[in-house]
Order: structure tokens, then sequence, then C-alpha cells
């Protein structure tokens, strides 16, 4: 078998998913890239035109996408244009083959010929095109039979199940806490597939609020997104899952757009011609963050090989344009890759990209897992950048259970999820500075090396680098001296902390006039100090002023402080 692409788990390719391949051999037409020349209208060969200017980028990027820019003083440039619909028009009114993919950030297109006697190569003698090279070579091409992982056992029955080990190694239980779980960001995931993810219980509740969407499936294949491979479901399920008692992922509340690049079936070039395809296409709608447990390096079609010499972050076109989604303002996470044993041993395409969060895998406790790719990059930069737990990790599997597993597609979700609970607490901040502050709180930060990179990361410390509010360095002045923060608030979110021995029972909001506004009950999820922690979030209505926020116990109030809300 030669493939690297790091979907697979440390015993073969998805071989944790028990996946079976629904078919021994498959059969497509050769597929070449073609890349153009040009994009705006001074650019362009003689005989086209583009309706597309710098000067209305609403025609071509969502109110989302362009607010990111703007929100991070990001430059929207010819990059983000659409190739000038005459190339397209042109390539389409001639015979022998289809057009199946586009890149705007590449300016090129893919083809599929399904005429044998069609030579790509004359494609060179048209104005508008540059070059043409072979991604795809089918000639009945097999793929080894995947076997079962042998890690069945139940996990511990706690009320976040298996989600509870990751989110406590990364200290991101502590957001958590304080009702950070990813809401309002989103997440764009790239993996091989999503079978199941519409019926497992395990994502009834963000389909059911809405925060699960079907971006495209690259190869346009039966059924979408939602069939043909369940490492997609693995993935989705550590970050959106859950499901109490079992799992709860690292970002429940946020909201995904599922998109498949990975074709489980064989492995070509064209695989990263996909991920091109939805990373534009995600960034386009205005995601915050984009996942991809792949990776890539060896193909069935040896002469389509990477070598050591090209992870340098430039020469491969899918971290090519993984730096480029980082520069527009997404954070984006990457699996190591799985080859830390194997001849390989490196990191993977587009792990070596600049600018994004490269996720190698430890263990229970914090050590480096053998099969986790090892840096540096060619040109000497320190990669894995983080890591997080990848050995044993909870998922969820298609017959409803919750499974472990290994391999760094798990630990790059994992910490992805918790990448964007951070970032839910600083929605105004870019996303290399939410990146520098999970780099920075790691615990090898100062000592970084080829394993590890900078070590695992810290969120509570991140938090930190992040906040002037002191909260992530709260020490209690008395037994029941709490924090109220953000004090003023200017969006309606009050958070606490208390270290006192008293029970605690419920929570309550009063005017000056001492009217009961809202209450609830305390959640009891503590601090790794054992301080309990909560939020709530006053709606719109509310008018700017002072307010009075009480923790009530069992017989009395414990705790009564003033609280204003400044909008």
């Amino acid at each position: 078998m030669k493939s690297s692409f790091t979907l697979f788990a440390l015993y073969g390719i998805a071989s944790f998913l028990g996946f079976q391949s629904q078919a021994n051999g498959q059969t497509a037409p050769n597929r070449y890239w073609v890349q153009f020349e040009g994009k705006l209208s001074d650019e362009i060969p003689s005989g086209h035109s583009t309706p597309y200017t710098l000067e209305a980028p609403a025609d071509f990027l969502s109110p989302k996408a362009i607010f990111r820019r703007t929100l991070q003083n990001i430059a929207i440039t010819s990059h983000d244009v659409p190739i000038p619909p005459t190339y397209i028009d042109t390539l389409q009114a001639m015979q022998g083959f289809k057009v199946i993919l586009q890149s705007r950030w590449f300016n090129a297109a893919t083809i599929a010929v399904i005429d044998s006697g069609f030579d790509p190569f004359a494609l060179l003698e048209l104005p508008m095109v540059t070059s043409v090279k072979s991604v795809q070579c089918i000639e009945g091409a097999t793929r080894t039979p995947l076997i079962e992982n042998p890690l069945r056992e139940s996990i511990e029955q706690t009320a976040y199940g298996g989600g509870l080990a990751p989110l406590q190694q990364l200290n991101a239980d502590w957001l958590h806490g304080l009702g950070f779980r990813g809401e309002g960001m989103t997440i764009a995931v790239l993996d091989a597939g999503f079978e199941n993810t519409e019926s497992l219980p395990l994502f009834k509740r963000a389909w059911d609020e809405g925060r699960i969407h079907e971006g495209f499936d690259a190869m346009y294949s039966q059924n979408g997104v939602f069939a043909h491979h369940r490492h997609g479901t693995a993935v989705l399920g550590t970050m959106v899952g859950h499901l109490e008692d079992s799992l709860i992922g690292t970002a429940p509340d946020a909201t995904f757009i599922l998109y498949r690049t990975e074709d489980a079936y064989s492995e070509y070039l064209i695989e990263e011609d996909y991920w091109v395809a939805a990373a534009e296409h995600a960034d386009s709608i205005g995601v915050d963050l984009i996942n991809t447990s792949l990776g890539y390096s060896l193909f069935d079609d040896s002469t389509m090989n990477h070598v050591y010499e090209d992870l340098n972050g430039t020469t491969t076109r899918i971290s090519q344009a993984t730096a480029w989604a980082a520069e527009k303002g997404i954070l984006c996470t990457t699996s190591a890759g799985n080859s830390g044993s194997a001849p390989w041993r490196y990191i993977t395409a587009p792990a070596d990209a600049e600018g994004i969060l490269t996720v190698g895998a430890v263990n229970a406790d914090g050590q480096h897992a053998a099969f986790s790719g090892w840096g540096p990059t060619a040109d000497g930069r320190i990669k894995p950048d983080v890591m997080a737990l990848g050995v044993q990790a909870s998922y969820p599997f298609a017959d409803s259970t919750i499974r472990r597993g290994n391999g760094t597609s798990f630990s790059s979700p994992i910490l992805c999820g918790a990448a964007a609970c951070l970032w839910q607490a600083f929605p105004t901040a870019s996303a290399q500075e939410i990146r520098k502050a999970i780099t920075t709180s790691a615990h090898l930060y100062d000592q970084p090396n080829d394993s590890m990179g900078y070590g695992i990361p810290n969120f509570r410390k991140a938090f930190e680098l992040l906040n002037n509010t002191g909260a992530a360095t709260w020490e209690p002045e008395g037994a029941s001296e709490p924090l109220i923060f953000p004090n003023p608030s200017n969006d309606g979110t009050l958070r606490w902390l208390y270290s006192g021995n008293d029970t605690l029972s419920t929570w309550q909001l009063f005017d000056l006039s001492g009217h009961l506004l809202r209450e609830g009950l305390v959640p009891s999820w503590p601090t790794a100090e054992g301080y309990l922690q909560g939020h709530i979030q006053v709606d719109e209505m509310s008018p700017n002023g002072v307010y009075i926020f009480q923790l009530v116990g069992k017989d009395a109030v414990v705790v009564s402080r003033r609280w204003v809300l400044m909008r």
C-alpha cells in the first residue's frame, strides 16, 4: 500500500474505523491540472473578459467573508477574484474532456479526459493556458482491504464521557465552564466522508439546532458527503459530539460545514485539488476555522510522490493553499501525520504550511505517540506546532457506540474545537493572534523540539495572554470573594468564579429596584483549582445600567455584587 494520507490510524488506512471499501477497484478518467494566466481585465489575453473587479468584492465573497477580512485588516486582492468566466466557457465548449474543478486562488481548473483520443497538452495552444499537468491516471487501480482496529472498549461513564480527557489535558475545560463552547464560530471540516452523520444520536443536538451544514462533495459522487467513509464522522464527533455520559466534544456549540475532499478508494495528486476547491468555497462563505485530518506524501502513481525536500511550505499545492487560507484570516489546524514510526517519519503536506497549527499526537500522560509525524520542515521551521490527545481518543462509530482509536486525525480536531472556544472568548482577535496565544501557552514553548513542537497548549494560559480582566490568573482574596467579569460588560455577557466553601444552588439577576429579572441553576463544573464557575447572557433588549448579581445557597444569599451593562 503506497499511501500516507493521515486519515488512517496507526494500523492502516482508517483501520480504527473498521472501514471496508465499497469496491476492490475503481476506474476513472485521467485528470489534468490546467494553469491559466491573468485574472483581472488588464491581465487577461485578448478575446477574453471578466465581470469581476476588486472594487466590487460582494460579487464573489459573502458578507461574512468580507467582514472577516475587514476585522483582521486583510486586503482583498486578485487572489480572491474568480477565474474569468470566458476561460471556463472556452474549455467547456471543447470536446474530449469536462471541467470538474476550478481554483480561484491558483487561477486553474482540473479536467477529466473522457475521450481517449484527446491530447490534454493540446490545451497549451490556448492563449490563457500556461501549463498542463497530470494529477490522476487510473488503470483499474486497487486498494488493499482495510482491517479492523481492536480498540473497542467502552469509555468511562462521566458527564463528558470520552470528551473529558482531551479537554482536561488542554485545560480547555476551564473555557467550557465559563460558557465558551464554540457558539458563533464556524468550522469547515475537510475530510473523507461523513457516513451516518445524519442519523447518529451524537449529532442530533447539532442537527436540531441547525449547526451542521453540507458544503459539497468535491468528487460529486452518489450520496455526497454523507457516504463513502466514516473517517469524517469520527473527526466531526470529537468536536461537535454531544451525548451526555458518552461523548461531548471540544466545541459542541459551534457550527460546522462538511466537505468531502479525500478519495478513500485511491491516492492521487488530484485529491489536493479537491481540497483546494473546498477550502476556497469555505473561505468565500466566511468560515472561521478549517480542520484537515488529511496529509499527503506518497501516491499510487509514484511519479506524483512528494519528497521531504518538498515540505517547505511552498512546493505542494495543498500546503500553498493552506497557507493562503491562513493569510485570509482563517485559523487552520492540520494533522501532523501518522508516519512517525514508518520509513517516511516526517509530517506530511499540508502540515508544513506556514501560519497554521500543525497538531501532533500524545497519549493521556502527555508523551509523544510513536506514530505521530516528526519535524522540522525542509526549510528548518518547527513542526509540529502543538500536541493534543491522539492515543485511545474517543470517537463515534457507525453503530452509535463510542469507541477509541489512535491517530493525529483525532488530535487535530480536538485542538481545533478548543481553539474555536478560545476565539469565541475574543471575537475581535485575529486568527494569528489566537494561533500565537495557543503556541505561546504550550509547555515546551521555550524549548521546542522536532517531535512535540511547542508542546501541549494550556488554554487557560492562552486566555490569560489575550485578556486583561485577570480571570485566568485570579486568586481569591477571601473564602467567598468572587470574580465577576467583564465588569462593565459591553456585550451582555456576565461570567463568574467563586472559591468559597458554600454549596451554591442558583444564580439571580436583579435590577436596582429589586425586581428579579432572571435566574438559573449553578453549573457543577469546577476549575482545576476547584473554583465554581459559570456565565449568563443578558438579552439584547436589556437596557444599559447597573444590576445586582447574586449566588444563592440552600438557605441564603452567599454572594451579592453590582454588575454594569454598558453596550
